[in-house]
């Protein structure tokens, strides 16, 4: 299944949240919250000093940024720019902490340049400056030619502290300063960093977890595989926590989804000799244990009824993951696995809540928490001996 299409039916939201004002009031009160939060700066940042500000200031890992890369074919060609004086648009950088920011925008262009100028590839397929063709920085340095680009800036607009993070993602959701625009996750995943966030991209990574999905164990392999380089596989987990207790979930669903990554995220800040989530992480590894055990990784989060296996739901993913989480894999015999598997096949058949709560309308409050109390219930019903 490692090539099967994953189906996420709803990635639009099925709740839109609107207070009940007055229009005009309502419209001058966000008016004048969203002045109070954004809080912009202009700045220069001059690549004479560039390299120190990212390794000091500026994080780029790339494990919290979108997963695609530029070539060096791309780098060299943004270089050159640089060093012919060509307007380039500006990056756009949150400030996480005083003196500490992420790239909300601009990180292809900040790594092209930070690369440059630690040595890490030489320059390649110039058209104007074909002349610097094959050469690293310490060979510009050798030859004099160091300040054609140590002289350059790199325009910046920075939002301060002060903004809050909800317009913070709100801006990076609008921005397209060139290159394929961010989905939603890679957006959050931006936004949002922190503790949690970490442990959500370690979760992913897990051998089982990537089988169940089909996405390459081979490290090199899996950057082809759409939910990895869309970062799919990152709210795939998100999901699973987030969506544990239905009742919790306020306005839209890719609002909540949001400030429950930002929420988790805070209560390591507020609580930095936390457990690291250990409880979090037993839950995750029983319920993707149980599923493998159950359905074996091609049929894990396949529908029933779905005879091609044609597609993996996500929609489904969530109801089977939060009820198998209560079950200890080891205890699951046979006849256990049998009867769950013929207890979903029989949901999808006979119960047309459940089967609507997976196939339309999902992303809905009262989508997921039907979908979810059903397979609980199966859980309970047909696995009582083998719960935690």
């Amino acid at each position: 299944m490692s090539n099967s299409k994953i189906n996420f039916v709803d990635d639009a939201d099925d709740e839109n949240y609107s207070p009940e004002l007055d229009a005009d009031d309502a419209l001058e009160k966000k008016y004048a919250k969203q002045m109070r939060q954004i809080h912009p700066q202009k700045i220069e940042l001059p690549i004479s000093t560039l390299k120190a500000m990212v390794e000091d200031q500026i994080g780029l890992n790339p494990d919290f940024q979108r997963r695609d890369r530029w070539d060096t074919k791309k780098q060299s060609r943004f270089v050159e720019s640089i060093i012919m004086n060509v307007p380039v648009p500006p990056v756009f950088l949150g400030e996480d902490r005083y003196g500490s920011y992420v790239v909300l925008d601009g990180r292809q262009r900040l790594t092209a340049i930070y690369e440059f100028l630690r040595g890490s590839y030489a320059l390649e397929k110039l058209e104007v400056w074909k002349e610097l063709n094959g050469m690293r920085f310490t060979d510009l340095e050798d030859k004099g030619l160091a300040p054609t680009i140590k002289r350059r800036f790199i325009p910046a607009v920075l939002l301060l502290r002060e903004s809050s993070p909800e317009v913070k993602y709100d801006v990076f959701d609008r921005l397209n300063t060139g290159g394929v625009p961010l989905n939603t996750m890679e957006i959050r995943n931006a936004v949002f960093q922190g503790k949690f966030n970490r442990v959500l991209h370690k979760l992913s990574d897990e051998p089982v977890f990537r089988e169940l999905w089909g996405i390459p164990l081979d490290n090199a392999d899996r950057k082809s595989n759409t939910l990895y380089s869309q970062m799919k596989d990152i709210e795939l987990v998100l999901r699973f926590f987030a969506l544990k207790e239905p009742a919790k979930i306020r306005r839209s669903f890719k609002w909540w989804l949001g400030h429950y990554l930002d929420a988790r995220n805070q209560e390591a800040e507020v609580n930095p000799e936390a457990d690291e989530y250990e409880e979090d992480k037993q839950s995750f590894f029983r319920a993707i244990n149980s599923v493998k055990r159950v359905f074996g990784a091609d049929d894990a989060f396949v529908r029933p009824d779905d005879t091609d296996k044609k597609s993996k739901s996500a929609p489904l993913s969530d109801a089977v993951m939060v009820a198998f989480a209560s079950l200890d894999p080891a205890k699951i015999d046979d006849g256990i696995a049998t009867a769950l598997k013929d207890g979903l096949a029989n949901l999808v058949k006979s119960d047309q809540a459940f089967r609507e709560s997976i196939t339309t309308g999902t992303n809905g409050k009262g989508a997921i928490s039907t979908r979810v109390a059903r397979l609980v219930g199966l859980v309970n019903q047909c696995a009582g001996s083998a719960l935690a």
